[in-house]
Parts: structure tokens; sequence; C-alpha cells
């Protein structure tokens, strides 16, 4: 394999994804590690997750919407700036309203990432069979690599 198609293969966009638990700081450190060494742009986003018998986000209180909001662009401002500050990278950071899997997925789409990197909380065999896993689903159905940070 000559130099030029391992270039080829080089990670541009990543897309990290978090929550507000203190979880979320190691699934930062890793993916800024990786944005850092292969100076890619890093696309912070995080879901406020709708019920599922909700139609709409007009069927959620609008009060409580903007609480979990600003909820996680604080969080999300406060990674950034510990994890990214001093190296001149493209860092976007969202909140998206909905399903977390498809809306994970359908993001990494739009932006065309190279990479996933978020967490997965350790259920049980149970657990995982009732609720299904978010970081399954993106396993499962995403175009491009998925990092599962433990």
């Amino acid at each position: 394999m000559d130099m030029e198609s391992v270039e080829d293969y080089g990670i541009k966009k990543i897309v990290v994804s978090i929550d507000t638990s203190e979880y979320s700081k190691m699934v930062m450190a890793r993916a800024s590690a990786i944005a850092i060494a292969f100076e890619a742009e890093i696309h912070v986003i995080s879901v406020v997750s709708l019920p599922k018998l909700v139609a709409s986000v007009a069927d959620i209180g609008r009060e409580d919407l903007r609480r979990s909001e600003n909820e996680f662009q604080d969080h999300q401002k406060r990674l950034i700036d510990e994890y990214m500050r001093g190296y001149n990278l493209r860092v976007e950071s969202r909140v998206l309203h909905g399903d977390p899997s498809a809306k994970i997925l359908s993001y990494a789409d739009e932006i065309g990432a190279d990479l996933i990197v978020m967490g997965s909380k350790a259920y049980g065999k149970v657990q995982r069979f009732l609720l299904g896993g978010v970081s399954e689903e993106v396993v499962r159905n995403a175009k491009c690599s998925v990092m599962i940070a433990r």
C-alpha cells in the first residue's frame, strides 16, 4: 500500500455523542485524542430524547425542553474547553431532539463522518433485550466506523 492510499483512509470528521454524565468526559477524551492525531474536525452532539408516544417536539413542555438543551449545551462547552483548547481544529456542537440512535446516525450521514465515538451503558443481557441499546443500534446501522468508549 503506498502513502497516498493510506491517507485516503484518514479520519477527517468525527461525531462525538455525549450525554451529561461524568462518563462523557472519557468519551470526549478519546475522541479529542483521535481528532488531534488526525487533525480532524469534531462534531459534538447530544440528543434530547423524546418519549416514544410523543408525536413532535411541540407536544413536550417548552420549558423542560429548553432546560435539557441548556444543560447539554453547558456540558458540551465545558468538555470542548477542557479537551480541545489550544488546538486549531474545527469544532461544532449541537443539541438534537428525538430518538438518539436515529439522530446520531442521520447526523453522521449528513456531515459525511468517518468515525462516531460514543459511550455504552453497561446493561445486563435482560436489560439490553428489553430496552435495546443506542450504541448497539448505532454500531449495527452506521455507514462509518464506530468507537465505543468504555
